[in-house]
């Protein structure tokens, strides 16, 4: 299971974050206004994508705050208790972003590092 400072860390970086503080944000816009076909998003329907958006957004900084060291994903699988399968998702998306890089490998699994701890390091 992930260390209660990680954890701790991964729900900041998630309240902090762009896509959770936009959707907040949103919310009288959104449940309250009409889209271009002149519908209105339902409140309960609004808490789910926030509630989705927020678990996303917290998984994955929760790998991006065990990624102060080079890790593999069968590392941050242990540290996490998250599925593998979910893991690869998330680092996927992460490079994408450019919010992690490959540090190397150990044996043949490719290890990654957040690119934040590089540039303030």
């Amino acid at each position: 299971m992930a260390s209660l400072k990680s954890r701790l860390e991964a729900a900041k970086m998630t309240l902090d974050g762009e896509r959770v503080r936009w959707l907040v944000g949103k919310e009288e816009v959104l449940t309250e206004g009409k889209n271009v076909f002149g519908e209105q998003l339902q409140k309960n329907r609004y808490e789910f994508i926030v509630q989705k958006a927020a678990s996303i957004e917290y998984r994955r900084n929760l790998i991006l705050s065990n990624l102060n060291e080079a890790r593999t994903v069968h590392e941050l699988h242990d540290l996490t208790d998250m599925p593998k399968k979910e893991i690869v998702e998330h680092i996927i998306a992460l490079l994408r972003w450019r919010k992690i890089e490959q540090a190397g490998m150990k044996g043949r699994s490719p290890t990654y590092v957040s690119l934040e701890n590089i540039q303030d390091g």
